[in-house]
């Protein structure tokens, strides 16, 4: 049966005004007033508004069928052939391409230089992780045949879980097999299945190659390729939710040991670092943010990591705190890492 774009996002659109605790928070799908997908990311976002990515956009002749619309797409594109990851950079200046009223050069905090920001009044809803996964499989049965092998694999309960990536709005291709699956759960919830994943990834039945890397953070479970999402099971379980910063340093050469893993899983990675030093010179233990959503559950205690990066203050509620901030995954790498989670080991 073919289904039709407005009678899709009635069946999986959801209002504004249940969003829970009127807050934009992690991995949510918006709809765009003109018809754009916008993606969320962390738990910091403008009052009556969001940062966020435009994902899909509306182009006419664009090789994406969007239930008989044609769309462009701003984070992959076709060379010779082969499907590749178009940059954070180019990303952001499509965003102006896309929308003039869209302006890659505004004034934004330095932590979302790689997003945008929209106000919530340019959207007409979004798409509840938990309701969609329970639309989706009356589309498409498969849908709930592996979403329960993830939540047996798993062992988390699969009313629990939810749908983000295009299955959030019911799009599927022949020949798309990811379940970008949300896990809700507490800390400790999360960092057992978090721990299960990484334990799996690195088993070549298990292993996920795309994109010429390995993904610590994604595995094959009986032909299905399951991309988690972890949330907070609470709002206050965030360590960055309402925060501000300032840059202290631009450009400066950090390395250090990660010895508090505990947030590496979402987005953003919040790690502890010891054994700091700066631009060669020793330093205190220092936290690390990430702001880069393919950098979820890359690293762990352990791990020696070698970054270029801001130096920063992070006010909070009332708190200040220093830390380093990476927000391109091109400017962070391993130097040597814990061999539990390793494919080398």
């Amino acid at each position: 049966m073919k289904h039709t774009f407005d009678e899709i996002m009635d069946r999986f659109l959801r209002p504004l005004s249940e969003l829970e605790g009127g807050r934009v928070a992690d991995s949510l799908y918006f709809l765009r007033q003109d018809g754009s997908f916008v993606f969320s990311e962390g738990y910091c976002h403008p009052a009556r508004g969001l940062y966020g990515k435009i994902i899909y956009y509306p182009q006419k002749g664009g090789d994406i069928n969007i239930f008989g619309r044609e769309y462009g797409c701003t984070t992959k594109k076709m060379v010779g052939g082969e499907c590749i990851y178009v940059g954070h950079a180019e990303q952001i200046k499509m965003h102006g391409e896309i929308d003039p009223s869209l302006d890659p050069n505004s004034p934004r905090p330095a932590f979302v230089e790689y997003e945008m920001e929209f106000p919530l009044s340019d959207f007409i809803g979004y798409f509840e992780p938990v309701h969609s996964l329970r639309a989706c499989i009356t589309l498409y049965p498969w849908v709930e045949e592996g979403t329960r092998f993830a939540a047996d694999a798993l062992a988390v309960p699969w009313e629990s879980l939810g749908l983000t990536g295009s299955l959030a709005y019911g799009r599927f291709e022949e020949g798309d097999d990811d379940l970008d699956l949300v896990i809700r759960g507490t800390i400790e919830e999360n960092r057992r299945v978090y721990r299960t994943i990484r334990s799996l990834s690195i088993l070549p039945e298990y292993r996920v190659m795309e994109f010429g890397r390995w993904w610590p953070m994604r595995i094959y479970e009986q032909g299905y390729l399951i991309c988690p999402f972890f949330l907070y099971d609470r709002w206050e379980d965030a360590p960055l939710r309402e925060f501000q910063i300032d840059i202290l340093r631009e450009d400066v050469e950090v390395r250090g040991v990660v010895v508090d893993d505990t947030h590496t899983n979402y987005m953003p990675p919040f790690l502890s670092l010891r054994d700091v030093t700066i631009d060669g010179i020793n330093a205190e233990p220092l936290p690390l943010i990430i702001y880069d959503g393919a950098l979820r559950g890359e690293f762990f205690n352990g791990d020696i990591l070698k970054m270029t990066a801001r130096l920063i203050n992070v006010n909070q509620y009332g708190d200040t705190f220093p830390a380093v901030l990476v927000t391109l995954w091109d400017n962070i790498r391993k130097v040597s890492e814990t061999p539990e989670f390793s494919l080398n080991s």
